[in-house]
C-alpha cells in the first residue's frame, strides 16, 4: 500500500486528487495539508508517504521548508505539484533530490501516471516538463554556473535576481540580513560579478530565473541600507 499526502493549498484540487489516488486499491491518501505544520505532523505520522507538494504551499518559503522536511525524514518522497516553469527550475536547482516533477495544468491521466511511477521507486518528470527543460538553451552554461555554487549561494542568487530584496530573503531563509550578504558577496567573487545586477543578467541567461516571469521589486520590506 502506497500512501501520500496530499499538500496543495487549493481545497478542490485536494479533493480531486483524494478522489482520483482513492480509485487504485493500492493507493491510500493518509493526509489533506494545508499548511507547513499540517505536513510536518502529517510526515511524522507517515515518514514513508509520498507527498504531492504544491509548489506554493508555504509561499515563497516553501522550498526551504521542503529541505528542513527532508533533512529530518530522509525517506519521505515528493512529487511537486508546480504552478510554473519557474518552481520546477526553482526545485530542480535548490533541492539534492526531487521524485517527481508535474505541472498544475496536467490531464488526470498524468497525475496518475506520475502517482504509479513513484510508487514504483521510479523518477517521473511530466513531458511538459522534460520538453521545457530540453528547449532550454543555457542548460550547459546553467550546468558551469551552479557546479561553482553552494545550495544556498544558489536559492539566494535566485531571489536577488527574482528582485528580493536582502531583508525579505533574510525572512524567507531564516537567516540574518548579515548571512545574506555574505552569501552575495560570496556569489559575486565566485561568479566575478560586480554586483546584482550582473548577477539578475546571468541568471536570465542561464536560465536560473524563467523570462516568463516577471520579476519582483520589494518597495517596502527592507531599508535601503540592506542592500
Amino acid at each position: 500500500m502506497t500512501e501520500f499526502i496530499v499538500a496543495v493549498p487549493s481545497q478542490i484540487v485536494s479533493i480531486g486528487m483524494q478522489t482520483l489516488i482513492n480509485q487504485d486499491p493500492h493507493f491510500k491518501v493518509a493526509a489533506v495539508v494545508t499548511n507547513q505544520h499540517q505536513l510536518r505532523d502529517a510526515i511524522s505520522q507517515s515518514p514513508y508517504a509520498t507527498v504531492i507538494l504544491g509548489s506554493q504551499l508555504c509561499g515563497d518559503g516553501t522550498i526551504e521548508i521542503w529541505r528542513r522536511i527532508q533533512r529530518r525524514f530522509a525517506d519521505v518522497q515528493v512529487l511537486l505539484w508546480a504552478v510554473r516553469f519557474q518552481d520546477v527550475l526553482d526545485f530542480q536547482c535548490n533541492l539534492d533530490r526531487v521524485e517527481g516533477y508535474l505541472l498544475a495544468s496536467a490531464q488526470q491521466s498524468e497525475f496518475l501516471q506520475a502517482c504509479q511511477t513513484l510508487s514504483r521507486g521510479r523518477i517521473y518528470v511530466a513531458a511538459s516538463v522534460a520538453e521545457y527543460l530540453a528547449r532550454n538553451p543555457a542548460r550547459q552554461r546553467q550546468s558551469e554556473v551552479l557546479s561553482k555554487l553552494s545550495k544556498r549561494e544558489i536559492q539566494v542568487a535566485q531571489m536577488i535576481a527574482q528582485g528580493r530584496r536582502v531583508a525579505v530573503i533574510a525572512r524567507l531563509l531564516n537567516i540574518s540580513s548579515k548571512t545574506v550578504n555574505t552569501f552575495r558577496y560570496r556569489i559575486f567573487d565566485k561568479l566575478e560579478l560586480s554586483g546584482d545586477v550582473e548577477l539578475t543578467h546571468l541568471a536570465l541567461q542561464t536560465g536560473l530565473v524563467d523570462l516568463d516571469v516577471e520579476v519582483i521589486v520589494e518597495e517596502d520590506d527592507a531599508a535601503e541600507g540592506d542592500l
